[in-house]
């Protein structure tokens, strides 16, 4: 009956360890821990408490203590993981140092190596996030992808070497073959095609869709830059094909409105739009008629503009030098059209004025009138002169 005790202890023991596995490891126990199984030379080493582990290869897992439901397979893999739980990992040293960084996921070799806290990460192919430490919720996939990130979180990198260097940026997406390859510290960056903003370091909020897309310097800020081999021309801007594109359809049939503040031309020439009013910097030529709406129907207190040669004989013709670029002109000065008919004078934001030259028309039109009143008048007097001899 002194045996009874020692039978109950026995079963009582092989039950419990019952719940782990071990094979081709050392002889130390899994402590407190179940469901664990270890294959290979120190695969969970210094285990005592984890739950629902699984490491296959020597030193897999080799300090975890209360980590739970990883599952580990390659040599060397998680080896300093001590309280990092639900971990998935495979490849030779992958995962390597990770202490308590959690739900993470490498596969390839030395994935994730330096992983310690970092958490929610995942890398697929050989040393993507290889230097993360403290990063979390990256995702990168491909050879050497994100190798140089340390802090940085929320990335996205899908391509061999894509966001190669970052460190510390974050919400970064890089899609193709060294796309945003030399960023370090830029954040809310985008680039889809191989080597697409690859120039780029610290330069944030850019968008790039085409391979060999670049933004106009290493530190370029919120330029969107689209087409094959397009380069962004400053901040704050957005670039539409290569030097190579020469015409933009808006709509497939070109059917589609054009939003925007002001055009520039090849040639400089500025054109500013504003409200319902648009003005060029420089010469207009046009080839065609140009027709101005004047319906009587979009009218309203129409009145005759009367008399208007004594007004029209206060202006002067003038010629004169444009100072920005010296080219002569013959045309009238807003001043003095301003005297005498104000309505046909205009200020823009710099404070210079500008004439409504079709406005002269109608002026033009009575003043001929009167005076073809007046000569009729004077043929008449004349005629009558002769008459009267």
């Amino acid at each position: 009956m002194k045996k009874t005790p020692a039978i109950i202890a026995l079963v009582m023991l092989f039950n419990i360890n019952a719940q782990n596995f071990r094979t081709n490891g050392s002889d130390i126990g899994f402590g407190s821990g179940t469901y664990n199984t270890a294959t290979g030379n120190y695969s969970l080493n210094n285990h005592t408490t984890g739950i629902g582990n699984t490491a296959s290869g020597i030193y897999t897992l080799y300090n975890n203590t209360s980590g739970n439901s990883n599952t580990t397979f390659g040599s060397y893999s998680s080896t300093f993981n001590t309280t990092g739980s639900s971990n998935t990992v495979s490849g030779y040293y992958a995962l390597h140092t990770n202490s308590t960084g959690s739900h993470n996921t490498a596969i390839g070799r030395e994935a994730l190596y330096y992983n310690t806290i970092g958490y929610y990460n995942t890398a697929l192919g050989s040393y993507t996030l290889y230097y993360n430490s403290t990063g979390s919720n990256n995702t990168a996939v491909g050879n050497n992808v994100l190798k140089h990130n340390t802090s940085g979180d929320h990335n996205n990198a899908l391509g061999s070497h894509a966001l190669h260097f970052n460190s510390t940026g974050t919400f970064n997406t890089a899609s193709g073959s060294y796309a945003l390859y030399n960023t370090t510290t830029g954040s809310l960056n985008t680039a889809f095609g191989g080597w697409s903003l690859g120039n780029n370091t610290t330069g944030s909020n850019n968008t790039a869709l085409g391979t060999y897309t670049q933004g106009s310097s290493d530190n370029a800020t919120n330029q969107t830059v689209i087409g094959y081999g397009a380069t962004g021309q400053s901040d704050n801007s957005v670039t539409l094909g290569n030097s190579e594109v020469t015409a933009v359809y808006m709509g497939q049939n070109s059917s589609a409105t054009v939003y925007a503040a002001g055009l520039r031309t090849a040639s400089n020439t500025i054109l500013t739009l504003s409200g319902d009013d648009a003005t060029f910097a420089d010469d207009i030529t046009v080839n065609g008629d140009i027709v101005i709406s004047s319906d009587a129907r979009l009218k309203a207190n129409i009145v005759s503009l009367g008399a208007t040669l004594a007004k029209l004989l206060q202006i002067d013709g003038k010629t004169y030098t444009m100072k920005k670029n010296g080219k002569q002109k013959i045309g009238v000065l807003a001043q003095n059209i301003q005297k005498v008919f104000p309505e046909l004078v205009s200020k823009d934001d710099n404070e210079m004025l500008a004439v409504n030259y079709q406005g002269l028309v109608p002026v033009l039109i009575n003043a001929i009138k009167e005076q073809n009143d007046k000569i009729s008048r004077l043929e008449h007097l004349v005629k009558k002169l002769i008459e009267d001899k």
